[in-house]
């Protein structure tokens, strides 16, 4: 009887904390991203340049706040996201194809999309 309690136990106690494991990887918190980035541009400039392919997914965007998109991008981290953000990735072009566009300003656009995919 003892023994068959404590193989329960442990099994509640791995399922509990599965889900734990499985999403272990470190998500920027949003008083992180908020102190670091300015927001408000980063609104700005998604508006005005990544709302193009985000807003709809053309050329296989990660579209605004789909976390199952975000999710694994996210688990990158902010500079691996920035990175591709200017430099290109995929069928992105670098910078969105806005050229002007400055790092610090293509930080903040992803900056607000994954500040705004964090409240979803």
């Amino acid at each position: 009887m003892k023994t068959s309690f404590q193989v329960s136990a442990l099994v509640v106690a791995f399922f509990c904390t599965a889900p734990q494991l499985v999403n272990a990887a470190p998500e920027p918190a949003r008083a992180e991203l908020r102190a670091k980035y300015d927001l408000v541009q980063g609104k700005k400039v998604y508006e005005n340049t990544c709302a193009t392919c985000h807003s709809s997914g053309v050329m296989d965007a990660p579209v605004f706040c789909d976390i199952t998109a975000w999710k694994p991008r996210i688990a990158n981290g902010m500079e691996v996201m920035v990175k591709h953000a200017t430099e290109g990735f995929n069928n992105m072009p670098s910078k969105g194809g806005m050229e002007t566009l400055t790092v610090a300003e293509a930080g903040n656009a992803v900056a607000y999309m994954v500040d705004q995919c964090l409240t979803h």
